[in-house]
């Protein structure tokens, strides 16, 4: 009984239904296969409802797989797993830890490398946010969140899901639905539904921020002050000191316009008027 309470305080909710497991590790093995993918990473395998068809599938390719999985509890039961020869002839690596904290050379040694996940809602958004970074690395990811979280990675311009992480995704990722998993999918059952989704790393991005890190803490900076009012008018909603008003101004996007409303190029003219003003 203190097991399964600790792994409740993890924000662990257990995969049970097999046709929606089954229908991630095929979408997640394809993805990595045709997107030319060195290894697959598997974050939080748990007991293994999406781990045991990954690796039968695998079995069937040259692709490495790599779990990391922060319970110390599954991690011996997956070392165990390993060393009984459950994943033979597969190359099977176990990196323990939380996967925020592990080291980009633990998982991130073989690429192009493929990602597939059922995320604990309570870092679903940090780990994506980590990942979407790597967006040359990584040119895949098919990954199950709280279905609020989903919505938002997918969701389009002028909608309530609309905001700054829907804009900072969409910049560098294609986010599409694969499919919605009702709370009694898992053990224990959450008091929320679920969703998987399929992200796919853009060929170009749709704003070209350049990846150094002054830049990119720069267009994160300017979506979270657009969105921080996301109900009144930008002119109203930015604040009074800094740059922001005065690259409004130069950019000459409406300034009546609420930021749930921008287009992908009144985006681009804000992020260039606000790089001018440096």
């Amino acid at each position: 009984m203190a097991t399964q309470g600790r792994r409740r305080a993890l924000g662990q909710h257990f995969l049970k239904d097999k046709t929606i497991a089954n229908q991630i590790a095929e979408t997640a093995v394809t993805a990595a296969i045709e997107s030319g993918c060195k290894a697959l990473l598997e974050i939080g395998p748990g007991k293994g409802a999406i781990t045991l068809p990954l690796i039968e599938l695998l079995k069937k390719t040259p692709l490495p797989f790599i779990v990391s999985e922060r319970d110390p509890v599954l991690v011996q039961e997956w070392q165990f797993q390993k060393s009984a020869g459950a994943a033979d002839p597969l190359e099977f690596n176990i990196q323990p830890g939380d996967f925020l904290e592990l080291p980009e050379a633990q998982w991130l040694s073989q690429t192009p490398l493929a990602v597939a996940s059922n995320l604990p809602y309570s870092a679903g958004t940090a780990i994506v946010v980590r990942l979407a970074k790597f967006h040359q690395k990584i040119p895949v990811m098919v990954l199950m969140f709280q279905a609020e979280v989903a919505k938002r990675l997918r969701a389009h311009s002028s909608t309530k899901e609309w905001g700054s992480l829907s804009v900072w995704i969409q910049n560098r990722w294609d986010v599409e639905k694969l499919v919605s998993v009702p709370p009694g999918a898992f053990i224990p059952p959450p008091q929320v539904d679920s969703e998987v989704v399929i992200l796919r790393a853009r060929k170009e991005p749709r704003i070209a921020v350049p990846e150094d890190a002054k830049s990119e803490a720069q267009w994160e900076t300017l979506l979270k002050v657009c969105f921080a009012h996301r109900r009144k008018m930008l002119r109203s909603g930015l604040p009074p000191s800094g740059p922001w008003r005065n690259a409004l101004e130069l950019s000459g996007v409406d300034g009546t316009k609420r930021s749930e409303a921008l287009s992908w190029d009144e985006w681009r003219r804000l992020y260039e008027a606000l790089r001018s003003k440096e």
